[in-house]
């Protein structure tokens, strides 16, 4: 019987299929199929609840852009690229329909402890862990649970504590807002601790995985990131500050030699939430260094000075978003996301070395620090207007208009740019489906 079961499940989670807006959409419909419960060789019961959606997106786009998951997250409006006759080749627009967005996962309650409830996540989807691999299903969350009455102790890969569930943008964009908006999940161990019925502490240290081009600087540091957050919560409104610090060590050998150089980042965010009818505001800022891993505008960079090992700084990224929705009841709903993000370079850049970013930004082709013909973002700004029509619990369309703005200019050694600017401006039409179970 047990093995009927598990295969049941596999098979479920195969056949079955955005990002934090749809995490929020689907926590009161968990409950539409029956539970699975198995028994464990102990006989304790753990109760399986499956889950999920199929999404469909389709989407026009006015200008070439840089994004992830052949564009289902639009990221940046790429720089313009001048043909001999004057003309951009990047002012093309494009099309797309994609399904990859679909989810599946299973909620697990378990038996007590150490005289705590024991619960669970595992959930996955079809958009793949590489450009190469869409299609493919790929993890998203393996967490799990233990609560005490006032303490909960969470272990596996989950949202880093910056992704406050409490107050997400609701965007239909997978990138719910990046690279204004902070996303990033970890694999991490949290303690939450509650104070009080409005106050709790959150502390966690974690890791990097899907959120980076290349884990060995995570890995080699020898050390996880630290966070640390404070949250006030009531029926009408959530608010709370949170930092955290990360230690990397870049690279093991530079120019021949033994690298100890590692580079130290600070980053700090503060976000609050007012529910009321006919609206919900929900707003966000955040002080950044070595962002890149949160998908936002950022990174570090090393400086190579002839016969020495490279050295390494952090880029400072400024960001600030706010997101309303209508709460009035109805099938229709409007709301809208806007925000900025700033990149502000490296503070105290080391004058005459040759000038390298890193991270996935860097990778997107999106910030440079060579003054030598590269190309740098210093701001982008989004406007994202939207419609809602929900026919039934189990049925959403939504319709979103957004502009998304990217200053271009040729790069310095600090990542800025003033010289040569271009602002890069796409309209993208997007039209979401999502039915879910």
């Amino acid at each position: 019987m047990r093995r009927t079961l598990f295969t049941l499940s596999l098979v479920a989670m195969a056949m079955s299929g955005q990002e934090a807006y749809a995490q929020n959409l689907n926590t009161s419909i968990k409950d539409s199929l029956q539970p699975v419960v198995v028994t464990g060789p102990t006989n304790q019961k753990v109760q399986v609840d499956f889950y999920g959606f199929i999404r469909n997106d389709a989407f026009v786009d006015t200008r070439q852009n840089i994004g992830a998951g052949e564009n289902a997250v639009m990221l940046y409006p790429k720089d313009r690229v001048l043909d001999a006759n004057g003309e951009d080749i990047n002012a093309t627009g494009k099309f797309h329909m994609l399904s990859i967005i679909s989810r599946a996962g299973v909620t697990l309650k378990g038996p007590e402890i150490l005289g705590a409830k024991s619960s669970g996540i595992l959930e996955g989807e079809f958009f793949g862990a590489t450009e190469g691999g869409i299609n493919e299903f790929r993890l998203r969350h393996a967490y799990v649970m233990l609560d005490w009455e006032n303490t909960q102790l969470g272990i596996g890969q989950y949202w880093h504590p910056f992704v406050v569930t409490e107050a997400l943008p609701n965007m239909v964009n997978y990138g719910t807002g990046a690279p204004v908006y902070g996303l990033n999940r970890n694999p991490q161990v949290r303690l939450t601790q509650k104070l009080s019925d409005q106050f709790k502490v959150i502390a966690a240290v974690h890791s990097q995985r899907d959120f980076t081009p290349n884990t060995e600087p995570y890995r080699n540091s020898g050390m996880p990131a630290a966070h640390l957050q404070v949250q006030y919560k009531s029926n009408k409104f959530v608010a709370g500050v949170g930092t955290q610090y990360e230690n990397l060590k870049p690279s093991l050998v530079s120019n021949g030699l033994k690298s100890n150089e590692r580079v130290n980042s600070f980053s700090a965010m503060a976000y609050a939430k007012f529910i009321a009818k006919p609206l919900t505001v929900t707003a966000a800022a955040y002080k950044m260094q070595n962002a890149a891993s949160f998908v936002m505008l950022g990174g570090f960079v090393g400086y190579q000075l002839p016969n020495e090992v490279e050295t390494y700084k952090p880029i400072d990224t400024e960001s600030v978003w706010l997101d309303i929705q209508q709460t009035t009841s109805g099938k229709w709903s409007l709301g809208m996301f806007a925000g900025a993000v700033y990149n502000r370079g490296v503070k105290d850049p080391v004058e005459g070395a040759t000038s390298t970013t890193y991270g996935v930004t860097t990778s997107w082709g999106a910030l440079s620090a060579n003054p030598n013909g590269g190309r740098t973002v210093n701001y982008l700004y989004k406007v994202v207007p939207r419609i809602d029509f929900t026919p039934s619990k189990s049925l959403k369309f939504r319709l979103e208009m957004e502009r998304s703005s990217a200053r271009w200019a040729d790069a310095t050694n600090d990542a800025t740019g003033f010289e040569n600017k271009f602002l890069a401006t796409n309209y993208r039409f997007h039209l979401t489906s999502l039915f879910s179970f």
